[in-house]
Order: C-alpha cells, then sequence, then structure tokens
C-alpha cells in the first residue's frame, strides 16, 4: 500500500534506527551512501557508488520497485526485478556483470536481516540474488548466518576486476608490461601522430556540455566495428545507462572524456569517472577504418599519461577480457550468492 516502507512513493522515514528508502529516497540520500561505500575497503567503490547503480536501474529496470534501508553508515540497496521464467528476485541494482554491492558497511549484513523480515511481514518470499560482495570472512561469515535460515544458498561465480597500478607514473607502468607490448605501443603512437590524430581531454561539469561531448562519443561509435557486429552502446537501454551517468559523474567533477580528432574529425574516443585517487574506464571506441593505426593503444596509452599527470594511482579496467591482461593485472575480487527460499 502506498505509504508503507518500501512501496514506491513512500518517503525516506525512520523505523526504529532504520530508515527505509524507496527510489526517491535513495536519490535524496545518495551522497551520504556514495560515503559510506567509499569508507568500505572491500567492495568495488566505484561501481557500487549511486552514480552507476541508480543509473542501470534507472536504465534497465526503471518500473521494479527499489527497496533500501539505512542505519547510521549501513546501507541495503535491493530491486525485485522479474527474471523470464523465475518471477521477482531481489537483487542488486546492477547485478548484470556483479560489480554493484547491495551490502555496503560493516553492520549491512544486520540490516539486511531485518530488511527481510520486513518483507516476510508483508509475505513477499522471493529468491536473493546478491553480487558484488565482500570476500573476506569477516564479512561473509556474518552474511551467511543471516541468510541460511531462510534461503539454500549457492554459490555465484566471482567477479575479478583488472586494475593498472599507476605506481611510478607512466614509466612505472610501462616497466611493468612485456617488451613486445611497450614496442607495440610506440608503434600505435607514431602512426596516429604521423596520420594527424590529436588528442583532447574534458571534464565537463554541466549538463549541456556533458550531453554534447557524449553525442560526440556516440558519434563515433556508430562508425565502429563495436556497432558494426552488433555489440555497440549507441543504441537501447546501454546508451540510456551512460546518458544518465556521465550527468551525474560530471556533477561531482569525476567525469573525464578523451577525443581523439582528425581533421576536426572525432575518430575516436574514451571516457571514465575518477573516484578518490583511482579511474575507472567505461567505454571506448574508434572508426573502424583506422583500427590498423593501432588507435585503441593510443587511446588507452593518452589517457594513462593524463591519469598520471592528475595524480591518479590506479586504472580499472573492468572485468575479465583477454586484451586487458597486457594493461593490467588481476585486482579486486568479489563473490556472489545466491539464496532460494526455504518452503
Amino acid at each position: 500500500r502506498a505509504g508503507e516502507p518500501g512501496h514506491p512513493g513512500a518517503p525516506a522515514r525512520p523505523l526504529g534506527a532504520v530508515h527505509w528508502l524507496d527510489r526517491a529516497g535513495f536519490e535524496l540520500t545518495s551522497a551520504e551512501y556514495d560515503d559510506a561505500v567509499a569508507a568500505d575497503p572491500e567492495i568495488d567503490r566505484f561501481c557500487s557508488r549511486s552514480a552507476w547503480a541508480l543509473s542501470f536501474h534507472e536504465a534497465f529496470h526503471p518500473r521494479a520497485e527499489l527497496f533500501a534501508a539505512r542505519e547510521d553508515g549501513d546501507f541495503v540497496a535491493l530491486a525485485a526485478i522479474d527474471e523470464p521464467g523465475i518471477g521477482a528476485v531481489l537483487q542488486p541494482l546492477e547485478s548484470m556483470w556483479g560489480f554493484a554491492s547491495a551490502l555496503v558497511g560493516p553492520g549491512s549484513s544486520e540490516l539486511l536481516r531485518r530488511a527481510l523480515e520486513l518483507r516476510a511481514q508483508r509475505r513477499e518470499q522471493t529468491p536473493l540474488l546478491l553480487t558484488g560482495l565482500a570476500a573476506s570472512r569477516s564479512r561473509l561469515a556474518p552474511l551467511i548466518r543471516v541468510l541460511e535460515p531462510r534461503f539454500a544458498l549457492r554459490p555465484v561465480a566471482p567477479t575479478v576486476r583488472f586494475q593498472a597500478s599507476l605506481a611510478g607514473g607512466v614509466d612505472g607502468w610501462l616497466s611493468r608490461r612485456s617488451a613486445r607490448f611497450r614496442r607495440n605501443l610506440r608503434v600505435a603512437q607514431r602512426r596516429t601522430r604521423e596520420a594527424g590524430i590529436r588528442f583532447e581531454l574534458a571534464s565537463p561539469m554541466d549538463p549541456d556540455a556533458t550531453g554534447a561531448l557524449y553525442e560526440r562519443a556516440l558519434g563515433v561509435e556508430r562508425h565502429s566495428w563495436k556497432a558494426r557486429s552488433g555489440n555497440g552502446v549507441e543504441t537501447g537501454p546501454m546508451r540510456e545507462f551512460y546518458a544518465r551517468m556521465l550527468p551525474r559523474l560530471a556533477s561531482r567533477r569525476a567525469l573525464r572524456v578523451l577525443l581523439a580528432t582528425r581533421d576536426g574529425v572525432d575518430v575516436g574516443y574514451l571516457y571514465g569517472g575518477v573516484w578518490e585517487r583511482g579511474f575507472r574506464g567505461l567505454q571506448f571506441s574508434f572508426r573502424d577504418e583506422l583500427g590498423g593505426l593501432g588507435l585503441g593503444n593510443a587511446l588507452q596509452l593518452e589517457i594513462l599519461e593524463r591519469l598520471c599527470a592528475e595524480g591518479i594511482s590506479s586504472y580499472d579496467l573492468g572485468s575479465q577480457s583477454e586484451y586487458k591482461r597486457h594493461w593490467a593485472e588481476a585486482g579486486l575480487v568479489t563473490v556472489g550468492l545466491l539464496g532460494i527460499p526455504r518452503s
């Protein structure tokens, strides 16, 4: 019913020491939520933030009920998503890649217990999927104790991020790469320079400037190999995801957009977000006909040089793929659990 905790349209309100948050309430408390994420070293501190999680929720599941709770510096942020052939599954606001954690803070397992009790009072027994979880025993053990009375638990495959240390600047990063890889980078850098390609880095703050840069990136994307193979991000929910995330990052002075141009025409892009002294790459691509120049390598090297000049100490390239092994090392690992309600 309208006004109940967890019902769309319900305001944030205390129930005991717990504040139950609907979609609007979670948005209003997003700054405090992001502070709590920043203070939790065991989860993904970029993808668990509101800019990532809320943007994904709005783009992929805009009609799904958001069910969130806060108690001091601990948060639980879940959504009831209808899964084909299963029905509603309670899960993080972003669970497609398994980056975002629904549990933030050392006391979040106990907060989850109280949230599940509330749903049980409403006779809502649904499967529970938790991804992006801290892998330490100190965090998993209390969570399992909370869940086992209600759910039969199954492990979900861990999620590994590939993160490049920028210790020692560009020279330090290069010293940790193979001789062959360094040679390929020098060739790409020389070829793009000889082809007349120039790079510009922008850190917009206002929505109009951010939207204009995003449109320029989309213009490149439409001519990329990804778009031609049907894997581009210029259409559908993926386009909406970044259209919502980039302004949120810009408002926090966290957005970086690198554009490659030739004779006034955009030919490549790379954008991502800064968190503390880290950078999370989001998307990059280039016009397909320029692939032989090594423009992708040149874009990555250019952003690395700019990040090092800014004092950034790590570059998170996201989940595992073969090319990232050359650029980075395996970094943060998080785990997941699937809970099936006990009958």
